[in-house]
């Protein structure tokens, strides 16, 4: 591992990209933060400006001289760019193919591919925990593709010796996060004095994860000595109802109000929880964050902050 070199960092301006990259700086290590825009409020670093379809840009960012990649740019879940899914498909996997492509030309030390358990789609019935070696059955076009982009990935690692590994993600949560979610709807209405009404049971459970164990199993995986296995599955260690998930909420916000719509079923993938001892075992990383204590830090965050 070289510290004279940067880590390439993509996606640098959004919700996973800027903790890892403010992280990273803050234990002294040299980044090349890259994303298509600059973060919507003051950073503390310069973001290099390109986009993931630059393939020559991005070739010559990399050439330029970089240890390795830590690839979190991307639509960044199934809530976005519902109309678009060609963009989602280039963005996705075009874009990871490009910086695939720039590590092997630049024959980087490692790259570290933010992949999802959307991936998966439903996972296997009566499969409990569901470890790596599941197969990947997304049903909607952003978990397509992860799951093609994943796939990519360990081909690049397979084929052409780029030392590369995906992390597949929960549902990451946290400080900054600004797309619709349940969770930040829950908390946000109840800042504002407003009911939240879901137009489901509630029933649905879910795998999150806090960006700040997000942050830490990604360098974790990039400073490992030896990564024998390609794929790691990185969640929170909890499968909570969404129901539950808004009880947490009121812990924190006793003022909550939150209405479920009682023999609507949210259709959606039904996933068994997943199986973390792959990345206890490669790189010792194992999830900090509860859900209670996470879940408040948020909801302070979001009370000082208009996201």
């Amino acid at each position: 591992m070289s510290r004279s070199q940067p880590i390439l960092v993509t996606g640098a301006a959004g919700l996973i990209g800027r903790a890892l990259v403010e992280t990273l700086l803050r234990r002294g290590r040299v980044v090349v933060a890259v994303d298509r825009v600059a973060p919507p409020d003051p950073a503390a670093f310069e973001t290099v400006i390109a986009e993931l379809a630059d393939a020559p840009r991005l070739n010559a960012i990399v050439a330029a001289g970089v240890d390795g990649i830590i690839h979190c740019g991307a639509i960044s879940g199934p809530m976005l760019a519902r109309d678009r899914p060609a963009e989602i498909a280039a963005v996705n996997i075009g874009g990871t193919v490009n910086m695939l492509e720039a590590a092997r030309l630049a024959r980087v030390r490692r790259f570290i591919f933010c992949s999802s358990i959307a991936a998966y789609g439903a996972t296997p019935a009566g499969v409990s925990p569901v470890g790596e070696d599941a197969p990947l059955a997304a049903t909607d076009i952003y978990g397509a593709s992860k799951a093609a982009a994943d796939l990519m990935v360990r081909a690049y690692a397979r084929a052409h010796g780029v030392d590369a590994a995906v992390l597949r993600l929960g549902w990451v949560y946290g400080p900054r996060r600004r797309t619709r979610s349940l969770l930040h709807t829950l908390i946000r209405d109840a800042l504002a004095g407003t009911p939240t009404n879901v137009d489901h049971d509630g029933a649905y459970c879910v795998q999150m994860v806090h960006v700040d164990d997000v942050v830490a199993a990604l360098i974790a995986a990039y400073d490992a000595i030896d990564l024998r296995r390609r794929a790691f599955n990185v969640t929170g260690g909890t499968r909570v109802a969404m129901r539950d998930l808004a009880t947490l909420v009121k812990a924190a916000l006793p003022r909550a109000v939150f209405r479920f719509t009682p023999d609507i079923v949210l259709d959606d993938d039904h996933q068994e929880r997943f199986a973390l001892a792959a990345a206890v075992q490669a790189f010792g990383w194992s999830p900090g964050v509860s859900l209670e204590v996470g879940i408040a830090g948020y909801a302070e965050w979001l009370s000082l902050h208009a996201y």
